[in-house]
């Protein structure tokens, strides 16, 4: 069925379904770019595939067990890389990125602190008080609410001079 409504997408082989070789996995092609970043301090990515590592979720919809572990192994994998992003990115002074991948992360996980913690220190580089304390105001709701805890010693560290 597969063969006839795409052509030229599986090759024979003995595994039964077996990609052609010139079909492109963006799960593999993501891995490869985040896989640069770990060697090359300097490296980026361009805007686009930050879009794509905060949409690119592996397998939606599939539940069997082995799936529900790669996709949380992949949604870990999305969430490293693209806080490594917001912190080389805010240390070249580049915020507007650094907000982006941040954000992204926050997206895929709203209560990761290390993300929150990366777009509060973005908010306050680019001098963004209020939009700062209005991030901080908002996550330490939703933690509260959610699990009756308050932001860690180094999350509120970082809003200190703001809080005073």
């Amino acid at each position: 069925m597969i063969s006839h409504q795409l052509p030229g997408l599986l090759v024979e082989s003995r595994d039964p379904l077996a990609l052609a070789p010139d079909v492109v996995v963006d799960v593999h092609e993501i891995g490869r770019r985040v896989a640069a970043l770990e060697g090359d301090r300097s490296a980026g990515l361009p805007p686009a595939m930050l879009d794509r590592l905060r949409t690119a979720e592996l397998l939606p919809g599939w539940y069997e067990d082995w799936v529900v572990a790669e996709q949380e192994r992949w949604k870990q994998l999305r969430l490293s890389a693209l806080e490594r992003l917001a912190s080389r990115y805010l240390e070249r002074g580049e915020t507007d990125q650094a907000n982006d991948a941040a954000g992204f992360a926050i997206a895929i996980e709203p209560l990761r602190e290390s993300a929150q913690r990366l777009l509060l220190e973005t908010h306050i580089a680019d001098g963004n008080y209020a939009q700062a304390l209005r991030a901080f105001e908002v996550f330490k709701s939703r933690l509260w609410r959610e699990f009756g805890v308050e932001p860690s010693a180094k999350i509120t560290k970082i809003m200190a001079p703001l809080l005073t």
